[in-house]
This record gives structure tokens, C-alpha cells and sequence, in this order.
């Protein structure tokens, strides 16, 4: 069986195209791309005389089974725009049909418009959530915001430049307060972001004849979140006295003292601890 080496592209700027991604490129013969304007300018810089074959979201079943054909005899380098295959990306199908071919597939990791938005937010969080890109239509798409109101993590995602107002204005109506990073055309010449509320980045926005992707970044509900780790230290706690033999009215009165809730409901507590 051949290999099918999914490789990472750089985001923006091509220097950052990796060792292992450009030795990759440069030696394969067949590399299967979502924009072949965009792959001829990066296979030029790095002197690849690879061929190109496209395969978007416009493909037909057709084209997966040529692609499987190639793949049969030859090694094949799958790439995409910009970053990595697969991550919002039609290549996913190529991925999960070679797999079920049994080809070996390699991963050849590199820069990420995600991680490197997130490095620079000044955000602080040992975790975050993906999405993607928002849901097109309107109320679908305000669901998913409120649903991202109520999280306790940082949400990381995508959004195009023809849709970026209304995101942000949508953003603005469901949580005004919140902060937010915006990392437009990250690594590329006319690198922007910005740190702020939704009122903010619409007042630098909504005069901009917008070009370019964005990388959204809503920081979580830190309220919630202190009210979470609140509840977790006072059960903690709770359980520690029951298991100690202290009785629930002891109990309740020392952590009503000490975390500013009432008697009564740090008793139900400590009845409902197991």
C-alpha cells in the first residue's frame, strides 16, 4: 500500500513551511490540493516539480475514485489553502476513504493559524474549545453564541471576511461585555489583532472594506467558572467532614462562614453527598 502524507502548509507566510514539509514536497510526485493557485505559488518556492490534482468541495465521487487509482501505485502529499488538511477542510474524505484502503497515513504537522491566534491573546487557559467555522444562517448561528456565552472556556474559531460583521454584531447583542481576540491575516503582511470587546472591534471593522480569514477568540464565562470551582471546593470539603464524622450542622455552619453561602443550603449539600 502507498503512503498519503498530509502536510501542513504555512498559513501565510511561506517561510514557514517546515524542513520535513518542503523535503516531503520535493520529492513527491502527485500532490492533491484544495486551490491550485495558492499550492503553484508554494510548490515554485520550494522547487517541487510535483503535479497537481484538485480536490474541493465541488469534487465529485469521481474524482475520490481517481484519486484512490493514483493512490494504488503512488505515494501522494495531500496539502490544503494554508495550515492542515482536514482541520474545516474537504480533504477529511480523502483521509477517511484511504484509511478504509488500508494506506498508511502520515502526519506532517506544521504552523496552526489556531495555536499561534491563541499564543498571542494574552487569554490565559490550559484548555479551549474549537468550532470551526459559525453556522451560515442566522439563527443557527446565534444559537452556537449562546451556547459559547455559557461555556467556561475559551472558544477558538474561524470566520470569513463576508460574514465577520454580522458575527461580530451578533456577538455584541448575545454577550457585550465579553472579551475577545481577533487575529486577522496571521503571519501575512497586513497581520491585525486586536484586543477587546464586540463593541470595540466593530467600531475598527465596520468602516474596513474587510479582506482576508480571521481567527476569533471568546474568552469563557470567568463567573461561572469561579462559581464551578467555588461549588467543587465547598463538595471537597463537605465530603471530607462527613467522612471525618462531623455532623452536617458543624459542617454546613463552617463552610457557610467561610465560602458566603447560607446554612441551609450548605446542610442540603452535605444530606446529598454520598
Amino acid at each position: 500500500m502507498s503512503n498519503l502524507y498530509i502536510v501542513a502548509t504555512p498559513i501565510g507566510n511561506l517561510d514557514d513551511i517546515t524542513l520535513r514539509a518542503k523535503k516531503i514536497l520535493q520529492n513527491i510526485e502527485i500532490v492533491i490540493a484544495e486551490n491550485t493557485y495558492n499550492s503553484k505559488k508554494l510548490l515554485k518556492k520550494i522547487n517541487s516539480n510535483a503535479r497537481i490534482i484538485q480536490y474541493n468541495d465541488h469534487s465529485k465521487e469521481k474524482d475520490i475514485e481517481y484519486i484512490l487509482d493514483i493512490l494504488s501505485r503512488n505515494d501522494i502529499a495531500l496539502i490544503t489553502d494554508a495550515g492542515t488538511p482536514g482541520v474545516c477542510d474537504p480533504g477529511a474524505l480523502i483521509v477517511k476513504i484511504s484509511k478504509k484502503y488500508n494506506h498508511k497515513i502520515i502526519p506532517i504537522p506544521g504552523p496552526s493559524s489556531i495555536v499561534a491566534a491563541f499564543s498571542v491573546s494574552g487569554i490565559s487557559s490550559n484548555e479551549f474549545q474549537f468550532i470551526g467555522f459559525l453556522p451560515k444562517k442566522q439563527k443557527a448561528r446565534q444559537d452556537k453564541i449562546l451556547e459559547i456565552k455559557n461555556s467556561t472556556i475559551p472558544t477558538v474559531m474561524f470566520e470569513s471576511p463576508h460574514r465577520f460583521n454580522q458575527t461580530i454584531i451578533d456577538i455584541e447583542k448575545i454577550m457585550p461585555e465579553r472579551e475577545i481576540f481577533i487575529a486577522k491575516e496571521i503571519t501575512k503582511i497586513f497581520e491585525t489583532l486586536i484586543h477587546g470587546n464586540a463593541e470595540k472591534i466593530q467600531s475598527i471593522f465596520s468602516k474596513e472594506n474587510i479582506k482576508g480569514e480571521f481567527v476569533i477568540i471568546i474568552n469563557g464565562d470567568k463567573k461561572k467558572k469561579n462559581n464551578t470551582t467555588k461549588n467543587n471546593d465547598i463538595e471537597k470539603i463537605l465530603k471530607t467532614m462527613k467522612r471525618e464524622n462531623i455532623s452536617g450542622k458543624v459542617a454546613s455552619k463552617i463552610v457557610s462562614e467561610n465560602f458566603n453561602i447560607s446554612k441551609s443550603s450548605a446542610y442540603k449539600l452535605f444530606l446529598d453527598l454520598p
